[in-house]
């Protein structure tokens, strides 16, 4: 008599929880900021060991971080309550502003009133002098994510980071244009999740967690 062979289980997805960083110093919050290594508020301290606490139920794996200290803050604290190491890697940086990046917005609008207004116009395509458009912050995190993925492939990984890798990572995910990629809010310290599937598969199950 014939026997059947058992299927193999499937595979498990590799879970990556996106995770913004918390507020930066308030003198830094009517500007542009992009790559400039700023710290956090005293709220945005508060915050982190709030999302910390929230996230300490989760077996994460491995933690990963953008190499700027407003990120890399949760980071250290998500892997000291775990005893692991935090990877940080400049590829996870926030978008780079070029000539805009850390000037207050009323010196944009008084100063530099042409160029930021046409930034204004397409802040996803249009490319200011020195800066990063989206499609370029897609070209460098968009990888870098799927690399993680394989890496640890069916385990769970924290990447704390900043709202422009965040927003295309999730429009990867959900296959959408960059163009909508201010269609969804990103608080500081929201967590986002997206499950990477062995057959290069993506679903995202939480936003502004």
């Amino acid at each position: 008599m014939a026997t059947s062979t058992p299927e193999s289980a499937p595979q498990p997805p590799t879970t990556i929880y996106l995770i913004r960083h918390c507020e930066p110093e308030e003198r830094y919050l009517d500007c542009y900021y992009g790559q400039m290594d700023i710290a956090l508020s005293e709220r945005g301290l508060t915050q982190s060991h709030a999302v910390a606490e929230r996230l300490a139920g989760v077996p994460l794996d491995a933690v990963y971080s953008s190499d700027l200290q407003r990120a890399g803050y949760l980071a250290d604290l998500l892997a000291e309550a775990r005893g692991l190491p935090v990877r940080r890697l400049a590829v996870f940086r926030e978008r780079h502003m070029g000539v805009l990046q850390g000037i207050p917005r009323p010196a944009l609008e008084s100063d530099h009133a042409d160029l930021y207004g046409r930034w204004r116009v397409d802040r996803v395509n249009f490319r200011v002098p020195g800066a990063e458009n989206f499609a370029d912050v897609r070209d460098r995190i968009v990888p870098a994510a799927r690399e993680l993925a394989t890496a640890f492939a069916g385990r769970r990984v924290a990447l704390v980071c900043h709202a422009g890798p965040i927003r295309v990572l999730l429009a990867d995910a959900l296959g959408m244009p960059l163009d909508n990629i201010f269609r969804f809010g990103m608080n500081h310290g929201s967590i986002h999740v997206i499950e990477y599937h062995p057959d290069d598969s993506t679903r995202v199950t939480l936003m502004n967690g």
